[in-house]
């Protein structure tokens, strides 16, 4: 049976096999949610129960306070907790600093304070053994709030491991968003309840002027000290006592109205009262003045006079003002960042991966992003966002053990965070002339924990000084965490597409035949997406007969089954060229071979194809198409327009399907044009516009661009970039014939 008061906290199954998600994304979301609600929290119970709320999916359920430091620093005050039974929360009431707790410690130095066993427990702090069960680990971290520790977030688990780094990192984050949160939370009235409410109020009052007044209801009078006077800009008097217009006359006309409103109802009732207003003091400056005190009553029961105390909370509101508008832009930060989490996901190469990354990076108010390894013991820039060559010209001159951030990144492990150019130079001073060369006025350098070899880091730089607070580095770890991960997906993806593009060129003819009156030039561009071998190809050779046979086709799909019927079909389109055929028989008995072939509908690849064969004495061109784009011709000196070939269905589909022939006789000086439909048809871009667009670039080709550069002209000016989605190769042929040989 459960001994009475004794703490249990059930601990779910977080993950596979009771370990934490690896998924950065997971937790990346769960920090978003915790900095989402610390932004929208009213009280300090809000506050924590957003945080533990947010870790349990992951850690499962913890207990936990929050203590806030006196304004004196010597006492430690509960302010909030969950999870926690009386015999364990109520200790926490009052803490005196110098005590010897995990707590105070946390306080003191600044660091958070992890207790994985009881035998930590026992060691390091004897106090707390009869407090806590033995089964029980803890964490204490500090909440910091412009660089000033303001109290502490305690967690408690029962498990029979600490919390793992992961788990650390996550709990930091939390307790980062939280400090801030904390600090404007001390301008308002936390319900919490309990001993240490002046305290609060006193902390959050800025400079605590206080003036005292009593208010006589009957008469309209008020007494008040001089410092009363001060605060409302009004010269000390005594003597005859203020009115209570007098005492109203500096509080702005547009407050006016909803003030009289709240001392009316408050004037109603004999009971304690708080009310915030605004008065231009003696140097016409707008003050926010909160009064708080009691009615009291008359012998009849109703209210007498009210007296109180005035207290100038100009600063902690302007403080609370400051640390939300903080709290959104943490709010944000976390936000952009579950966003890149997603996005690094589909990141191919490590170029999209810099991008992705530095464009998450905005919302932190960063302008440049350098990821960097080592080659030969120096720098070597392996991607970059927002930086020019020269930049990274200049940071690729350090050797790996000069004394800069770089090396203290990649070789210890240790991030450098340098909020101004003076703070960076002071701690490298070799690094002048790089700061030049670069113009940021401030940078964090983070290493990248990286499954490769360790050995990576990235630069984050800033145009203008920058304040890095804490809870501002946790999440910049993060963005290097996550960045790390996907540069070695990005490695991987780069490796296996480089791979897979020198497998399907190989796979290509490595040269054609040499012609005396006709000139032929050959493309390829491998997919912007995905590693797996794509199915285009191109091939030009000499039949029999002394015909040159030109043809350009394209299976379906990328893959290795895909390149695998490619190899297929241009071996037996070749072969059954060799055998005599003309370009229809070649046709029909490649598409007999390829569904003859198939065996799994699910399975089966079908490919497009056109097959040209030109005499090259008397141009005359015979063409068959099955499934493909149609060619473009342009006869000489005129504008290229779509060749209208007569075509069948796609090789591979219909074993009977026909594919008959067009004949044209092309006049001397005629250019052709044989491609893929990579060329044409894309995301967002139909057959149809992709064809007219096709026309007008290979016809201004023709006119300013040399033969052998026109086939990469048309694609940078038809496709220049990469974009989401463009997964399809390119295969083009150009062929210009010059005439009948003298």
């Amino acid at each position: 049976m459960e001994e009475p008061g004794r703490l249990t906290l059930a601990v779910r199954t977080v993950g596979p096999a009771g370990r934490p998600p690896s998924d950065p994304a997971v937790w990346l979301s769960a920090v978003h949610g915790a900095t989402s609600k610390a932004a929208r929290s009213r009280t300090a119970r809000e506050l924590l129960a957003g945080a533990l709320d947010a870790a349990a999916p992951l850690m499962g359920d913890l207990g936990g306070a929050l203590l806030l430091l006196d304004a004196s620093g010597r006492y430690l005050f509960l302010v909030a907790s969950q999870g926690l039974p009386a015999d364990v929360a109520l200790p926490m009431e009052a803490i005196g600093i110098d005590e010897e707790l995990s707590v105070t410690d946390a306080v003191r130095k600044a660091c958070p304070v992890w207790l994985n066993s009881f035998d930590q427990r026992q060691t390091r702090y004897p106090g707390l053994v009869d407090r806590l069960p033995v089964d029980l680990v803890t964490g204490a971290l500090p909440l910091i709030d412009n660089d000033t520790v303001i109290g502490v977030l305690t967690v408690l688990r029962q498990h029979e491991t600490g919390f793992s780094p992961v788990e650390r990192s996550f709990l930091r984050c939390l307790a980062d968003h939280a400090g801030p949160a904390l600090a404007a939370l001390t301008g308002r009235q936390l319900d919490h309840g309990g001993p240490e409410d002046e305290d609060v109020a006193a902390d959050a009052s800025g400079t605590m002027e206080l003036g005292t007044f009593v208010w006589h209801l009957d008469t309209g009078v008020v007494e008040g000290d001089d410092a009363l006077a001060r605060l409302h800009g009004l010269a000390p008097r005594s003597d005859p006592p203020l009115t209570l217009e007098e005492f109203l006359s500096q509080v702005p006309a547009t407050d006016l109205p909803a003030l009289r409103q709240s001392l009316g109802h408050i004037a109603q009732r004999c009971a304690d009262y708080q009310v915030r207003y605004r008065a231009y003091d003696a140097t016409g400056r707008l003050r926010t003045l909160e009064a708080r005190g009691r009615a009291h009553p008359a012998a009849d029961g109703h209210p007498m006079k009210m007296d109180g105390l005035v207290a100038d909370i100009t600063v902690a509101c302007d403080r609370q003002q400051l640390n939300q508008r903080l709290l959104s832009a943490q709010a944000e930060q976390s936000g952009r960042l579950r966003d890149l989490a997603s996005q690094l996901v589909s990141a191919a190469g490590l170029d999209d991966v810099a991008n992705a990354t530095g464009t998450a990076l905005r919302a932190f108010g960063a302008d440049g992003l350098l990821v960097v390894d080592t080659e030969r013991d120096r720098l070597r820039v392996i991607a970059s966002w927002g930086y020019g060559p020269a930049e990274e010209t200049a940071t690729e001159g350090f050797p790996l053990h000069a004394s800069t951030p770089f090396r203290d990144a990649l070789l210890q492990g240790t991030p450098t965070f340098a909020g101004s150019l003076r703070e960076g130079l002071a701690g490298y001073p070799s690094l002048v002339d790089f700061a030049h060369a670069t113009k940021r006025q401030s940078w964090a350098v983070l290493p990248l924990p990286t499954a490769q070899d360790g050995r990576a880091a990235c630069l984050i730089g800033f145009s203008a000084p920058h304040e890095f607070a804490p809870a501002e580095r946790s999440l910049l770890t993060v963005v290097a965490a996550l960045l790390a991960q996907a540069m070695d997906r990005a490695r991987i993806h780069d490796r296996e597409h480089r791979r897979a593009v020198e497998l399907q060129q190989g796979m290509l003819p490595r040269a054609l035949p040499e012609l005396r009156n006709t000139t032929v030039h050959t493309h390829y561009r491998p997919a912007a997406e995905g590693a797996a071998v794509g199915g285009d190809w191109y091939d030009a050779w000499y039949t029999p007969s002394g015909e040159l046979a030109l043809v350009v086709g394209d299976v379906q799909g990328h893959s290795t089954a895909a390149a695998a019927v490619m190899g297929r079909l241009r071996t037996a389109v070749r072969a059954y060229s060799a055998e005599g055929h003309s370009p229809a028989d070649v046709l029909n008995r490649t598409n007999a071979l390829l569904t003859q072939s198939s065996t799994d509908p699910d399975y089966d690849l079908f490919a497009t194809c056109v097959i040209a064969h030109l005499d090259t004495a008397t141009g005359r061109l015979s063409l068959c198409r099955a499934g493909h784009p149609q060619p473009l011709h342009a006869g000489p000196g005129k504008q290229p327009a779509v060749l209208a070939v007569d075509g069948g269905l796609p090789l591979g589909i219909e074993p009977d399907a026909v594919y008959p022939t067009t004949t044209v006789t092309l006049a001397p000086g005629s250019h052709l044009l044989l491609y893929t439909d990579g060329l044409v048809e894309r995301p967002g871009l139909d057959l149809d516009t992709g064809t007219r667009q096709l026309l007008t670039v290979f016809g201004s080709g023709l006119r300013t661009v040399p033969e052998s550069a026109l086939l990469p002209h048309i694609e940078q000016v038809c496709l220049p970039a990469p974009v989401p989605g463009d997964a399809d190769d390119i295969a083009a042929l150009y062929l210009r014939w010059q005439g009948p040989c003298p």
